[in-house]
């Protein structure tokens, strides 16, 4: 009986590793292959596109600001080119855009709102919370928004931020105030950062002082206006720790009877 040789048995073996690598190497390329035309097919395309946040959007805005449609293939779809086709509008603040597999988009927006007016060669130009010029806006009929005054603009246009000591701090007194004490300011000026003053609808005066403790000084302010004095203060210091100051109108003296 032969025995096969210890040399034969040596040769064997690479030739069956080759097998095994060739076989290998063919099914990750069928398995490569499937998985390539499953993702090409219509299992993923974009049936939905969602959008979260919107409150002065329409969806169909959003959805058009972006860019993105429905049918698309979900994994050609260009989410970071999306993304920055959409904050170039003034009003979007940041945008977040991702895939919800097999077939819808997620669209999460965070919108800009509008906290103030800035007067800018005879027009009226609209600020949103974090300095960024909104639009100019020249008839204010249907605007209920305080005007902000002491600062230029320069040469800012829509889009833009405003790097601006003053406009900041008006802007960190207004976002401080709850939005029904925000609703009857008429005005606040910042021409002078350590004489900060606000006028209401009410034509009352409120004096601040500088930008320091502007938490305190609004709930100052609250207690204040919260004792219902009907319309009656003609101004009010809270520049200073401590209580505030309150002045009232003089009540008009009547006149005498003629005898």
């Amino acid at each position: 009986m032969a025995v096969p040789s210890l040399y034969a048995a040596r040769q064997s073996h690479p030739k069956k590793r080759r097998w095994h690598v060739v076989q290998s190497l063919f099914f990750i390329f069928v398995f490569s292959l499937a998985v390539f035309v499953f993702l090409q097919s219509s299992f993923f395309r974009v049936k939905a596109i969602k959008v979260n946040g919107n409150k002065q959007f329409t969806k169909a805005e959003v959805v058009a600001l972006t860019g993105l449609q429905q049918g698309l293939n979900i994994f050609k779809a260009n989410l970071k080119q999306a993304e920055e086709k959409a904050v170039l509008h003034p009003m979007v603040r940041q945008v977040e855009i991702i895939r919800d597999l097999p077939d819808t988009i997620i669209i999460n927006l965070t919108e800009r709102k509008a906290i103030g007016l800035v007067a800018q060669n005879g027009n009226f130009i609209v600020m949103s919370e974090d300095g960024c010029y909104l639009s100019k806006v020249n008839n204010l009929s249907n605007i209920n928004l305080p005007i902000i005054t002491g600062i230029d603009l320069g040469q800012a246009g829509p889009g833009q931020k405003v790097a601006d000591g003053k406009l900041k701090t008006a802007l960190d007194y207004l976002m401080t105030m709850p939005e029904n004490i925000r609703a009857a300011v008429s005005e606040i000026n910042v021409s002078d950062l350590n004489n900060i003053r606000m006028f209401t609808i009410d034509k009352a005066e409120v004096r601040f002082g500088d930008a320091k403790r502007i938490g305190d000084k609004i709930k100052l302010y609250q207690e204040v206006i919260n004792q219902n004095y009907q319309n009656r203060i003609q101004y009010m210091d809270i520049s200073y720790r401590g209580s505030p100051v309150v002045k009232f109108i003089e009540p008009k003296k009547q006149d005498k009877p003629q005898q």
